[in-house]
């Protein structure tokens, strides 16, 4: 006769309801709760063998549908990445192009203004009175070479941004500040285990953490 979740929970649940009534004061206590412990166990063992041939399959069903979506995927998600490394090599290179016009026309306008007030000046050097050499002064002054910004040509498409992330590349692990460094906690337990701690180690704290373990038998 198959089984059935519910002839499954019906054996379990008594378990657990006991589990709550557990005191461990004597060593008595102590055995028995070992004892009802294994029958803990027991009862799990029934829950993942009964469900286990279930989880087996749709496991198997889900690797095969996930496999071929893959594989269908590979080719477009391909594709968008070499658009997408087409599209910004194409921005970037026009990005440098226009910072680079935008900077040469900025200095063109910086040499103008600049030309401008020294015109200015020579101009208040040759006036005869003091006051009409300060205002001949002041109008160079006020001679400011304007912003110049030259506007981007590649086209802005509705739904396509561009983001722009900092990132951090290691050249030399050895100059890193030590902030930056992470410790091996798989190499560091690795060496408590094999030491037992008998050996100590620079910055490190070994110590012993228990767990119990019990079998169903």
């Amino acid at each position: 006769m198959n089984e059935s979740v519910d002839t499954i929970k019906a054996e379990t649940l008594p378990v657990v309801a006991r589990a709550s009534e557990i005191v461990v004061k004597t060593p008595e206590q102590y055995t028995e709760a070992s004892d009802f412990l294994k029958a803990v166990k027991g009862a799990q063992k029934r829950v993942t063998d009964f469900f286990g041939p279930m989880k087996s399959k749709a496991h198997e069903a889900w690797k095969a549908i996930t496999t071929t979506e893959a594989a269908t995927l590979k080719p477009l998600q391909d594709a968008e990445a070499q658009v997408k490394r087409v599209l910004i090599t194409y921005q970037t290179e026009q990005e440098a192009i226009r910072q680079a016009e935008q900077r040469r026309l900025q200095a063109a306008s910086d040499e103008s203004a600049r030309k401008e007030r020294e015109r200015l000046e020579k101009e208040a050097a040759k006036l005869k009175t003091p006051e009409l050499r300060e205002a001949r002064l002041e109008q160079a002054a006020a001679v400011i070479a304007p912003v110049v910004t030259v506007a981007a040509v590649t086209p802005v498409i509705a739904g396509q941004s561009v983001r722009k992330t900092w990132k951090a590349r290691v050249v030399n692990a050895a100059l890193l500040p030590r902030e930056y460094t992470l410790p091996n906690q798989q190499a560091l337990d690795a060496f408590a285990k094999a030491t037992k701690g008998a050996i100590p180690l620079s910055g490190v704290e070994f110590y012993e953490e228990s767990t119990l373990a019990s079998s169903s038998r």
